[in-house]
């Protein structure tokens, strides 16, 4: 690296979900005169990409294939945490990167958090409570995550301010701090320990409800699916809501035929899928939910990692990403989320995930025909209430996208969306989580920021507006004056005169070009 270079670090494990993509390409957007004077540094591990369209190109490829020979880059992938962190400290005045978009408590926010470098840092759940516990707000530059252009606008802002040094905790502070959380980490891998022996003696009981209305093409792939998973604690309820093709209705008692030990319920007047799912809690005896539909195929051993996952966090929700196949062929990740930016938009659309079975009987869902958002309506209870939700990172389950059944892009109508706020507003009040209300007040507070901003805007433009009508008024009068003196002339004498000689000319074959 040369000395002349401004050093732009992302640190963190080399990979689509700490952000990796969203700052590759945010480097790119950079101005051009920027882009000459930094190097990029990654300090992280080199792993294989798993999206579909990069699942054939590991971390290092993918950088090199985007960056090429345009930029000044190094990977360094096989330093130790301690040897990355010295790295760091050794450079002079580096800006670092933590764009990971997944809400969560970020071990690489804390340790950069006490250097004295700037930071650019993705504005999601834990990044913020953390820099909090080391009294750090000063050389940090937020970003809205997973948006490349907001990101490159705020590592442009960081580099304009390359030279400042922001200050840091006493040491003293900072040692005590980590003393403190290194014993509450001792503290909960004992607890994980204790409640691990725990399950081995008694696993978790899983309820598979599988719903459908007019899909029995995939009903027995999706059945066959279950049966060829290896947990053992798990009951399975297929409830038919009123299906009104024959077809459907044959290869239902086709799966009750060949799944004989799963309860089978055939309803004769559709229910819709709020009342339906609800209908299905009130049946089931298990600890754990888990909601499927004939598009859904569980990977072999999912099961067992839904539990697992369950059972060691404690959590709420655990959800995975979705690897959807047919009409397209993708993984669509779910990342943490606020409950303001959950409000906006539909983002978990058809996930697939487990939920505890006591929170959905005490959080159920809106049973209106007109409403198709259980999960949407149950995660963003599970947020407003602070309940724990837990991200798998890999894909337990494919989604047979169809251009009949093509998933929504996020975007709710605004029934559903004035839905869910009823919805929220019955949780009582003592049930809320401090932090969302606080998210929720932040988000108030900065939509009035934007509205004060969006009023000076138009300000500013009728002003603009009330000079070009001035001008435009003057050119107007300068026009009227210039007609007059026109029309003055062409009626004195010697406009009359010239106009005769012009026709002489004309009569004698003369030029009249002058």
């Amino acid at each position: 690296m040369t000395s002349q270079k401004m050093p732009v670090i992302f640190f963190g494990r080399l990979e689509e979900r700490k952000g990796l993509c969203t700052f590759v390409e945010a480097v790119q957007l950079l101005d051009p005169e920027i882009k000459s004077r930094v190097t990029i540094l990654f300090l992280g591990k080199v792993v294989p990409l798993y999206s579909a369209e990069l699942s054939h190109l590991n971390s290092q490829q993918y950088i090199e294939r985007e960056l090429g020979t345009h930029f000044s880059y190094e990977i360094l992938s096989n330093l130790y945490s301690s040897q990355a962190i010295q790295y760091v400290q050794d450079l002079e005045y580096p800006v670092v990167c933590l764009t990971s978009p997944q809400e969560n408590f970020p071990n690489s926010a804390l340790e950069m958090g006490q250097l004295p470098v700037n930071l650019v840092v993705s504005d999601t759940g834990g990044f913020r409570e953390t820099l909090q516990l080391v009294n750090r707000e000063s050389g940090v530059y937020w970003f809205k995550p997973k948006d490349s252009h907001s990101l490159a606008q705020a590592l442009s802002q960081a580099l304009m301010n390359y030279f400042q040094t922001p200050p840091v905790c006493e040491q003293a502070a900072l040692e005590q701090l980590n003393q403190r959380l290194l014993a509450q980490k001792l503290e909960y891998i004992q607890e994980t320990f204790s409640q691990s022996s725990i399950l081995e003696d008694s696993p978790s009981k899983i309820t598979i409800a599988l719903t459908h209305h007019n899909q029995g093409k995939y009903l027995i792939d999706c059945l066959s699916s279950i049966e060829a998973q290896t947990y053992n604690e798990v009951e399975v309820i297929v409830l038919d809501d009123a299906s009104t093709d024959k077809y459907s209705q044959d290869m239902f008692e086709k799966a009750h035929t060949l799944f004989p030990n799963y309860q089978f319920i055939q309803l004769d007047s559709r229910l819709g899928l709020g009342a339906v799912f609800n209908h299905l809690i009130d049946l089931s005896t298990g600890d754990y939910f888990l909601l499927l539909d004939p598009n859904i195929n569980l990977l072999p051993c999912a099961l067992e990692k839904f539990a697992e996952a369950a059972g060691q966090s404690k959590a709420t929700i655990v959800i995975c990403p979705r690897k959807e196949i047919g009409a397209v062929d993708r993984i669509v990740n779910f990342s943490g989320e606020t409950l303001p930016t959950i409000l906006k938009s539909d983002i978990y659309g058809q996930a697939c995930a487990l939920f505890s079975v006591p929170f959905l009987k005490k959080f159920r869902p809106t049973e209106s025909k007109d409403i198709h958002t259980p999960i949407w309506e149950i995660i963003a209870a599970t947020v407003a209430t602070g309940k724990k939700i837990i991200y798998y990172p890999y894909p337990l389950y494919e989604y047979r996208v169809t251009f009949e059944n093509t998933i929504p892009k996020g975007d709710p109508l605004p029934r559903e969306q004035y839905s869910l706020r009823n919805y929220l507003a019955q949780i009582p009040p003592s049930d809320w989580s401090p932090r969302q209300i606080y998210m929720l007040i932040t988000a108030i507070q900065q939509l009035q920021s934007q509205r004060q901003y969006s009023q000076s805007e138009v300000e500013e433009l009728r002003s603009q507006i009330s000079n070009l009508q001035s001008q435009l008024q003057q050119a107007r009068n300068e026009a009227e004056q210039a007609k007059t003196r026109t029309e003055a002339m062409e009626t004195s004498k010697f406009w009359k005169l010239r106009a005769k000689w012009f026709r002489v000319k004309r009569t004698l074959g003369l030029p009249t070009d002058e």
